[in-house]
């Protein structure tokens, strides 16, 4: 969703209002500074009412997703300013934003990867990795249906541990899917890297870590790294700066600044293109508007092959009514990635809300699932949480509202990056990537992905903290003492309507078999002695008489005492034969 800066690497902060001269001078530490004509700045729009924010975000402009008590953010030049004064706002600059890059701060060779770099990565994870990973084409993207021999296919990659049968683009399967895509918005490099990461970090740990090797041994893993390949392009063509082309390249509409700039360009806003709840809110009928719906739902290649692929992976499970919730026993989860602000968003995007908590009229049927699953991840990340126009604006055609709303999947959007500062900005220093983002982030993918099963009921249960054991190596017949925390009051501590911790109730482990293959419960008991609050320390001994030898896997699980079991968390115990049991025979050298 995001619709910010050229450039966020170096802002300098300046203040002051707006004339309607040419070059529009405002003050920094340092000195003087002037604005020139066709220079980017973020400016500063003061917004009073909802209707002023609904007339902002559909007025064509770059809103971006930063939002302070009131006032919304735009990216655009000197004529920008005039134009959004002429239409009554009061309109101040936040951040002048610098038209070349610091030397050695953004190189994609030696940082963020070109698509080209992306695709070979997924080509070469599929040949290190057969046992594990498969690379599809789901289609063409808009160039290459004008000329094969430019634009690019559309590519995803599937994780798991194959049988005969699995990444299959079928949605009958018994292995719940996860899927994560990134740069529907071209611009927005962090979100490819983030894809990237994993990626890699999946098939480097199964086998591994007990968690992710059951994770992948029970679940597929589909990511797309690039939505949007055609657009990421002409972001990489900029010559000393990445062009902050957002859209797709669709050059069929309109007649908008070639090369692209912040208020002007060509192609479509994929992530206003889908079509549910297409052409409302945070849209535009410009062509040239960074913002462009687009002529009718779906009209670009890059959405029409998208849904048409995500409808291959999962069930339609949703009625056709707004009013109509998805069944508890739903099965997927669904996120796309974009930057920036540090938000995590569920449906509905699209809808208007005149209060800063939607009331239950404008929230989905879904909504205490999906609020709750939200809320686990920011837990993780530290997100402010809540749909779009509780704590950023409405925005209509978005891929998460379609992958809810027709599907019935559970759908959100992860803006990676703060509003501001060290990391804010599409293209921010590349070292971020690892120090920041993919720390805050890794553990809320996992959870996503551990919930795809049954995400509107395993995410209002209890989180299972990662199990220990009083031996990872024993001799058979000697028992193993397992202790896990388990705890509901894991939901982020920033965001509208915040779940409510439930008291724990009741605990298990599995042994090998897990709950939802029929594996046999087995008990955990509180440590203090009494299962009364939303914090427990559980344990349980664990008879290895009769185990084979090898490594077993112990799944753990906590229920809260409204009755919801919580994700369950492995771990691995080795059984190794008892020495004493062995049969020496003497040794005859003849």
């Amino acid at each position: 969703m995001r619709t910010v800066a050229r450039l966020a690497l170096v802002a300098i902060v300046i203040s002051g209002l707006i004339g309607g001269a040419t070059n529009l001078p405002s003050r920094t530490a340092q000195g003087q500074t002037t604005i020139g004509e066709a220079d980017l700045a973020i400016w500063r729009v003061k917004v009073s009412s909802p209707a002023e924010v609904s007339r902002l975000t559909s007025g064509g402009w770059d809103v971006l997703e930063g939002r302070g008590d009131d006032y919304l953010l735009v990216m655009g030049d000197s004529a920008t300013a005039r134009e959004l004064e002429a239409q009554g706002f009061t309109v101040s600059v936040d951040q002048l934003l610098p038209s070349e890059r610091p030397d050695g701060l953004f190189s994609y060779y030696g940082g963020y990867r070109t698509v080209v770099e992306h695709y070979q990565h997924l080509d070469a994870l599929a040949a290190a990795y057969p046992d594990l990973v498969s690379v599809v084409d789901y289609g063409d993207s808009w160039r290459k249906l004008q000329n094969a021999a430019s634009g690019y296919d559309l590519k995803a990659i599937c994780i798991t541990y194959k049988r005969a049968g699995d990444c299959a683009q079928n949605p009958a399967t018994d292995k719940p899917r996860f899927v994560l895509m990134a740069a529907i918005h071209a611009r927005e490099l962090s979100t490819s890297e983030q894809a990237w990461r994993w990626m890699d970090f999946l098939v480097s740990r199964y086998g591994v870590d007990a968690d992710i090797t059951a994770l992948l041994d029970h679940n597929e893993m589909w990511i797309i790294p690039v939505v949007n390949p055609d657009g990421r392009e002409i972001v990489e063509s900029g010559p000393t700066t990445p062009y902050t082309q957002r859209k797709n390249a669709n050059t069929s509409l309109g007649s908008c600044s070639n090369p692209p700039t912040g208020s002007s360009q060509y192609g479509i806003d994929l992530n206003r293109n889908a079509d549910f709840q297409w052409g409302g809110a945070g849209t535009s009928t410009s062509p040239c508007s960074l913002v462009y719906r687009g002529t009718s739902g779906a009209s670009e290649p890059e959405n029409y092959y998208l849904q048409n692929f995500l409808s291959s992976l999962f069930p339609d499970q949703r009625g056709p009514a707004l009013s109509d919730a998805a069944p508890q026993t739903t099965t997927g989860t669904f996120i796309t990635l974009h930057s920036y602000s540090n938000l995590v968003l569920l449906p509905w995007g699209w809808v208007e809300c005149n209060s800063s908590a939607c009331p239950p009229s404008q929230q989905s049927p879904n909504d205490a699932g999906l609020r709750s699953l939200a809320f686990r991840m920011s837990y993780f990340n530290g997100y402010n949480t809540g749909q779009p126009s509780e704590i950023l604006y409405a925005a209509s055609g978005g891929t998460d509202d379609w992958a809810y709303g027709v599907l019935g999947v559970a759908s959100f959007t992860f803006e990676v990056g703060p509003g501001s500062g060290t990391c804010s900005g599409f293209m921010p220093a590349y070292t971020c990537q690892d120090s920041t983002f993919w720390p805050k982030n890794r553990d809320a993918l996992i959870y996503a992905a551990k919930s795809a099963r049954q995400p509107y009921t395993l995410s209002l249960g209890p989180s299972t903290i990662t199990p220990t054991l009083s031996l990872t190596t024993t001799v058979v017949g000697t028992p193993i003492t397992v202790t896990a925390p388990i705890n509901d009051g894991t939901y982020g501590a920033i965001g509208i309507n915040r779940p409510a911790s439930q008291a724990i109730a009741a605990a298990e482990y599995y042994l090998d078999t897990p709950p939802w293959a029929g594996g046999a419960a087995l008990p955990m008991a509180a440590q203090d002695g009494t299962f009364n609050s939303t914090s427990e320390v559980v344990s349980a001994q664990i008879d290895t008489t009769g185990l084979s030898v090898g490594r077993h896997t112990v799944f753990v699980r906590g229920r809260d005492d409204a009755g919801n079991w919580g994700p369950t968390t492995a771990s691995w115990i080795t059984v190794v034969a008892d020495p004493s049991s062995y049969v020496y025979m003497p040794l005859i050298i003849n």
